[in-house]
């Protein structure tokens, strides 16, 4: 801060304003002494007290600016100071530092001068050599994409005849039937996941599938290996409706009803039971399924049906629900 400036804050000190009836007040407290002799008589003795009770107020916050003024503008002297000295040893720094690099750099620029020519013709000739080089790995690599290319699309469109008529078929009933037991797989997964949930709420299992997310872990199961038309969810975030394959047709239902049909698969027509096994009943075995009240039981072959036999379609009985 600069003098100025110290004194502008000084003049913003506060002037407070004496209070209303501060003369009455002090003229009726003021006592005189007894009237002495004109030559006893103290010349302006209760002028020095009353003129430091009069302005003790505003000499007291000026007292207190300038003290405040002074600490400033001592720090600014300290701080300016120790500017001064930081920029003088850069300065001693920097000229020690040039005259130690100085001899260095002029015995070493005739060595440079004269090698320059000779590093420069050597660096081109590295340099050609290299392109040559690189250029060579790129047509190499050029023709062996064409050939990748080449053998990609003879792997994809495989010649005619390759297979008989008899293995083309043994060939897609092995893929079905590895379908169906991956299916089957999942069925058992799917009844493992609803048992856990159901022993741990009260032996009910689920009232949809989204509940029991953490008990099946991936969303991968739901979807039928033979089901071709449909993708599996990247996760439960993502996941809907059109991501499952399967039935769900016991929500909600007792864990003591292990007849009871709970994961159908439309695609093999596999039927996942609440005790958690799996059937493989065709769709030409219509009588070993009974349905009662809205839901689906397997019954044994021997056991006289009672009631109308459920058909094996895809869609879900009255009182089942989908994911």
């Amino acid at each position: 801060m600069n003098i100025p400036q110290i004194e502008n804050l000084l003049r913003l000190a506060p002037r407070p304003a004496p209070p209303a009836g501060l003369k009455d007040q002090l003229i009726a407290q003021l006592r005189l002494p007894a009237a002495r002799p004109a030559s006893q008589t103290p010349v302006a003795t209760l002028a020095p007290a009353s003129w430091l009770r009069r302005w003790w107020p505003v000499l007291a916050p000026a007292t207190v600016s300038l003290a405040c003024a002074a600490a400033l503008t001592v720090q600014q002297m300290e701080i300016r100071d120790l500017k001064q000295a930081s920029q003088a040893l850069s300065r001693d720094f920097a000229a020690k530092a040039s005259a130690l690099l100085t001899p260095t750099v002029q015995t070493n620029d005739a060595a440079s001068e004269a090698d320059a020519a000779s590093r420069t013709q050597q660096e081109i000739a590295r340099l050609q050599e290299l392109a040559s080089q690189l250029a060579a790995e790129v047509a190499q690599l050029e023709q062996m994409s064409a050939e990748n290319t080449k053998l990609r699309t003879q792997l994809a469109a495989p010649p005619a005849g390759l297979f008989t008529p008899e293995e083309t078929e043994a060939l897609a009933k092995a893929k079905e039937r590895g379908e169906r037991i991956a299916c089957v797989n999942n069925l058992k997964q799917l009844g493992l996941a609803a048992r856990i949930w159901a022993e741990n709420n009260g032996d009910v299992y689920p009232p949809d599938i989204l509940a029991m997310t953490n008990e099946m872990g991936t969303p991968k199961i739901l979807v039928c290996p033979g089901d071709h038309g449909r993708e599996a969810a990247k996760d439960w975030a993502s996941y809907t409706s059109a991501n499952c394959s399967y039935d769900y047709l016991a929500p909600s239902a007792s864990i003591t009803e292990t007849s009871r049909m709970m994961f159908h698969c439309p695609i093999h027509g596999n039927w996942g039971l609440c005790d958690g096994s799996v059937q493989g009943i065709a769709k030409d075995h219509p009588e070993l399924l009974l349905r009662r009240d809205g839901k689906i039981y397997l019954v044994e072959p021997t056991q006289p049906a009672q009631g109308a036999p459920a058909p094996p379609s895809g869609n879900p009985p009255p009182g089942g629900s989908n994911p």
